[in-house]
């Protein structure tokens, strides 16, 4: 039977408490230690239990176990303070770099902190989040797993007919080109969603380890990934991860007997208890994963056990699913409150109301200046003052065109009105950070902290990056000591909240209340179920709801081929969009659209306008001005490199060959890394000419695929270049850099594989300010048509380099 045990620790948390106890043990020293130091066990007990009872650590003694005294052995040593000493030694020995280390930045930590925030008499930080009380569940998430029937129809890889024989209501949803109504969206999205939850089963069985032996390190364990597996385990969608939980059985006859479907089955069951139905299995271990590094994975086990070191084992990985059950269930939510909730999904055209006008006095004066962004934060306001139920108000803004300043600009203006509440929410972390720091620094808070403003709530996942956050973010937030969810009474206090839609979808479990305003960002970005996790449970009769985004970028990412094809990945922001009361009419020069229930931006304030004209031209009909500043823009004007200054776009066609890494199935092109390198030397080296220098900082790398640029970032790291930016496009969206290099990998192929969808070009291609230089196979990539269309455009301006090896 799996054995149980109390909850294991963040190892982040760990290291910074540990840390914080040898501050204490290190001050309790009347000569200061210089070298490793020794100190006897029964002192370093005393002293931790009495660091535990100091009243500043009251966060610390109530996420320690019940006798710490007895374990702090274990922790010094899985922190990495402890230097081994033999079996039976009475003294610990500490290692005095490390920790030197950790007492040089918490002292820059509180020197930061103490010109960040003001206290009270009392010394108390009022602005913080109450820990007095914390989040309860109100109600369980419940499982929803898919159905034996489900797997019976994956067989045939989800046929329509079979499809459509198994729900009549998908069957309306497929004959009706794919489009959602009130009367089939609850079926349709959950046969979607059980496609894509199958798919990850599936994939997850496929990674059941057999005759494992583990290696043990203190007390976690280590293995290797088998060969078969570790393209599913470790490539560009890598499968595991941190807190993914692992079931370790001690192989035997029975286990060696267990027939393949088995595994699947027993995954679709949930189950934290193995039961094979053919055979009994009495022996299983439960733990999780710690770290997963190229194809060695780190195991701890639950309740510290140990495991036998000769043994082999079989390793089962349970899927992280709790992101699709938040989905199930906000449909769950849907389906109950679906007379409410179907004005936000599904408007229809009316009446709009003569929006009365409305004098403001703008925090951003930049605002007042762009008609587009004046009049959008305007008809949201007055909607609002006046009370008006309308359709979700939709802010579509192309890269650069200021969908985050209008969404800032906007709250501010409703913070005005005494009795809004508002919640901001988005897939990606980065972009409520952005929105919550933007506010923060327009109210100042960093100098003049102010209670129930703002409130920033983390996942509990986001606590391993805490030391990297912003910290005025931080002090808003419910990880200014350590992570705790926030009551939702306390939490309901707050003007404003701002959180990822999982985070949400995790307050929706203790009854969340609704606002009077919520803001969905990034809104292109996720899947309709993905974005109704963050609706549901806030949205009320009377709230208004606003949406921005570009549905031209990169979607959703969909595990599933199959839910792909029938409509998974397409966001709530291109559904509304397709429905008539968003319709525009083109007149001339012109477009005519309700502007009560839209903005449309076309006014690009990031990059030079030769950039802006290549990125409009091919995906937003030539629409897109340019406005950046020249002094922001023209940095390459004078690069040596450009024939055609006007044009600061260059492709360098470099004709490598491609390789797949066997450990991970993702693909790496050297010639085109050694490339990058040489105009990462020169940018850094010579500049842009004409004086103009550039930081490491300015530079930003993407390439399609993780393997690419993960080399270039360890060539850059062998370099000591440290603050160049690599990634792919879904790790830039959102981001801008001065100069952007793009590596294209595919060289001598018939297809250049993802790389045809438009929406990762469109990424690619708009995140550069200045300089953009692009890097592939000109022969190659030139199969696609909007490739082609920009290697032609550089070499009709002179700015085309062939590859600097095709003629040696």
């Amino acid at each position: 039977m799996a054995k149980k045990s109390r909850k294991t620790l963040s190892i982040a948390f760990e290291k910074e408490a540990i840390g914080q106890f040898l501050l204490h043990l290190y001050d309790l020293q009347t000569e200061k230690p210089e070298t490793d130091w020794s100190i006897s066990k029964q002192e370093v007990r005393t002293a931790f239990l009495e660091f535990l009872n100091l009243p500043e650590n009251v966060v610390i003694r109530k996420r320690m176990p019940k006798i710490p005294a007895k374990e702090i052995g274990v922790l010094l040593r899985r922190t990495a303070y402890l230097i081994d000493k033999p079996k039976g030694c009475e003294f610990f020995c500490i290692r005095i770099k490390k920790f030197l280390q950790f007492k040089e930045i918490n002292e820059l930590h509180q020197e930061f902190e103490k010109k960040l925030v003001m206290y009270n008499a009392e010394n108390q930080k009022l602005h913080r989040l109450s820990t007095k009380s914390n989040f309860h569940i109100t109600t369980g998430l419940p499982q929803f797993l898919p159905t034996p029937e489900i797997l019976s129809l994956k067989k045939g890889n989800y046929p329509d007919e079979a499809l459509c024989v198994f729900s009549p209501k998908f069957a309306d949803y497929l004959n009706g080109g794919g489009i959602f109504t009130p009367e089939n969206m609850f079926d349709a999205m959950k046969m979607l969603l059980r496609i894509e939850d199958m798919n990850i089963l599936h994939r997850y069985h496929l990674l059941i380890q057999r005759n494992v032996k583990l290696a043990q390190s203190s007390d976690r364990y280590i293995f290797t990934l088998s060969g078969k597996s570790r393209h599913l385990g470790c490539a560009n969608d890598a499968l595991l991860s941190r807190f993914n939980r692992v079931m370790v059985i001690p192989e035997c006859k029975e286990t060696n007997l267990l027939p393949k479907r088995e595994y699947l089955e027993f995954l679709m069951s949930g189950s934290l208890d193995f039961k094979s139905t053919s055979i009994a299995i009495e022996t299983t271990f439960l733990g999780r994963i710690e770290m997963v590094e190229g194809k060695q994975v780190t195991l701890v086990m639950d309740g510290n056990i140990k495991l036998e070191p000769k043994p082999r084992y079989l390793i089962i990985f349970y899927p992280a699913r709790v992101t699709l059950r938040y989905q199930y269930n906000a449909l769950e939510i849907y389906k109950k409150d679906q007379e409410v909730l179907n004005r936000f999904l599904f408007p229809e055209p009316s009446n709009a109301p003569t929006l009365s006008e409305i004098c403001l006095s703008f925090y951003n004066k930049n605002i007042a200046a762009n008609p587009e962004q004046k009049e959008a934060v305007k008809n949201i306001v007055s909607i609002s003052k006046n009370n008006h139920v309308l359709s979700p108000f939709v802010i579509f803004g192309p890269p650069g065109t200021g969908k985050t300043s209008i969404m800032v600009e906007t709250i501010l203006q409703l913070l005005h009105e005494p009795d809004a509440k508002i919640l901001v929410t988005a897939g990606p972390n980065c972009a409520c950070d952005e929105i919550a720091l933007r506010i923060c620094n327009a109210l100042a808070l960093g100098k003049e902290p102010r209670s129930q403003i703002l409130a920033r709530v983390y996942c509990f996942s986001q606590e391993q990056r805490r030391e990297n956050m912003n910290k005025l973010l931080l002090e808003y937030s419910n990880m200014y000591d350590w992570h705790f969810y926030p009551d939702l009474e306390v939490l309901q206090s707050y003007r404003v909240v701002v959180c990822t839609l999982s985070a949400v979808g995790k307050l929706a479990m203790g009854s969340l209340k609704h606002f009077t305003h919520v803001f969905h960002d990034e809104a292109g970005a996720c899947s309709l179920s993905e974005s109704l996790v963050g609706l549901v449970s806030a949205l009320g009769e009377k709230s208004q709801l606003i949406i921005a985004g570009d549905h031209k970028q990169l979607g959703a990412i969909v595990k599933s081929d199959r839910a792909e094809q029938l409509g998974l990945g397409v966001s709530l922001m291109e559904r509304l969009l397709d429905r008539k009361c968003y319709d525009v009419v083109v007149d001339g020069d012109n477009e005519q659209y309700e502007r009560s229930i839209q903005t449309r931006l076309c006014r690009n304030f990031r990059s030079h306008p030769a950039i802006v004209k290549l990125f409009s031209h091919l995906y937003y009909e030539d629409k897109l001005l340019a406005m950046a500043p020249k002094e922001q823009t023209n940095w390459a004007e004078n690069w040596k490199v450009l024939k055609d200054k006007d044009f600061p776009i260059l492709f360098q066609s470099v004709r490598g060959k491609e390789e797949v890494d066997e450990d991970t199935g993702s693909l790496a092109n050297w010639k085109e890394v050694l490339q990058v390198m040489r105009y990462v030397d020169d940018l850094l080296e010579n500049g842009l000419g004409d004086g103009r220098k550039l930081e490491e900082s300015d530079i930003g790398i993407i390439s399609p695929y993780r393997n690419q640029y993960m080399t270039i970032q360890e060539e850059l790291n062998v370099a000591r270049k440290f603050q160049i930016e690599t990634g792919s496009a879904e790790i830039y969206r959102g981001k801008e850099k001065a100069v952007i290099i793009a590596s294209f990998v595919r060289s001598r192929t018939k297809s250049i594989g993802f790389l045809k969808n438009p929406k990762r070009l469109n990424v690619i291609l708009s995140r550069a300010k200045s300089l953009l230089i692009l890097i592939g196979n000109d022969e190659t990539l030139s199969q696609q048509g909007d490739y082609e269309f920009i290697i032609k455009e550089c070499q009709r301006r002179g700015n085309f380099l062939p590859d600097p090896t095709a003629f040696l």
